[in-house]
């Protein structure tokens, strides 16, 4: 009996070889690089992230920021 591993070609993006979820990417908050505003070659973009607010912060300090930026 021959056992074969499942290589990264045999498997979708949720883990499942054939059926399963469509898993959407979000837009990731995307904006113009400023380095690239003048180039003729082409316009790259740079990803900012989502801002969210961090859950569970009742022991956490006052100073600390209750935010989190998601890339």
């Amino acid at each position: 009996m021959k056992i074969t591993k499942p290589t990264a070609t045999d498997i979708n993006k949720d883990g499942y070889k054939t059926g399963g979820v469509d898993v959407k990417v979000d837009s990731q908050n995307l904006h113009l690089d400023p380095r690239s505003q003048t180039s003729i070659r082409g316009r790259n973009y740079v990803a900012q992230g989502d801002v969210a607010d961090v859950r569970g912060t009742k022991r956490m300090l006052a100073t600390k920021s209750k935010k989190a930026t998601w890339y």
